[in-house]
């Protein structure tokens, strides 16, 4: 496998570990990142070696979301170049919803903005009691544009309608009430023997079956979305460059709040 300068994969028989691997900035995903998991899904897909993939993150937190000083440079890209990086997020999500692998997020600390989506776009999840989830993007007048057709097939729409529009904070017991991961842990010892537990199971299954069922519950449970996940990227594009979002982003960057 190629290097990378954003991800780690360690590889162990038929499991990898792909690790964010940006702990300075609690692994937030700039446009380096995202490119290096496409490359590295596509990389892997036809590997009839590699089963089964776990992501976690590096040291504090699985996924803060997308890096804000990445995502404030849209304001001065041409709409042609902001729309390739929005084509290019909503593909790196894509891809790990549709690998042929079995997908399992561990997490911990800050999971905001689309930290949930690589949560939601991952066959199983496994969090932290004290990890920290918010779906933060309207805070800084952004919409949860490519992450929300995937925590659709997770979250009630009631559900996360409330989560959305208040991006509030809730911790991993939450997080499994309402659907977003399969369950959680008091302690990193105890989610770690479970998720290997889980591995081995799903190692004495046959590849093929496994792949054929999670094809099919994914196009079940997609079907009714599926045509608005090629409309995903430019709508989220329009909304990076709006005025609340320039506002949104100036006011975190600036330490105040936004003058909406």
């Amino acid at each position: 496998m190629e290097d990378y300068q954003t991800i780690r994969a360690e590889f162990d028989g038929p499991v990898v570990t792909l690790w964010l691997s940006r702990p300075k900035v609690h692994n937030a995903l700039n446009e380096v990142m995202i490119l290096e998991i496409n490359r590295f899904f596509s990389g892997i897909e036809e590997s009839t070696e590699i089963r089964a993939v776990i992501i976690r993150g590096r040291e504090k937190s699985f996924c803060s979301g997308a890096d804000l000083r990445w995502m404030k440079n849209a304001f001065v890209l041409s709409p042609e170049e902001n729309l390739k990086e929005s084509e290019e997020l909503s593909a790196m999500f894509r891809a790990i919803f549709e690998s042929s692998k079995i997908v399992i997020a561990v997490v911990h600390g800050n999971v905001f903005g689309g930290g949930n989506g690589l949560v939601a776009v991952c066959d199983l999840a496994y969090s932290l009691h004290d990890a920290r989830f918010s779906l933060s993007e309207t805070r800084i007048g952004m919409a949860a544009v490519s992450i929300t057709p995937y925590l659709l097939q997770k979250i009630a729409a009631s559900d996360l309608k409330e989560l959305i529009f208040s991006a509030k904070i809730f911790g991993g017991e939450e997080a499994v009430k309402y659907g977003l991961v399969n369950q959680s842990f008091s302690t990193q010892e105890a989610m770690d023997l479970h998720v290997n537990n889980i591995i081995d199971q799903v190692m004495a299954n046959g590849t093929h079956a496994l792949v054929t069922s999670k094809r099919l519950i994914n196009q079940l449970t997609m079907r009714q979305i599926a045509d608005i996940l090629e409309q995903v990227p430019g709508i989220l594009a329009n909304t990076r460059v709006s005025q609340e979002a320039v506002e949104g982003f100036s006011a975190f960057l600036e330490k105040r709040k936004p003058n909406w």
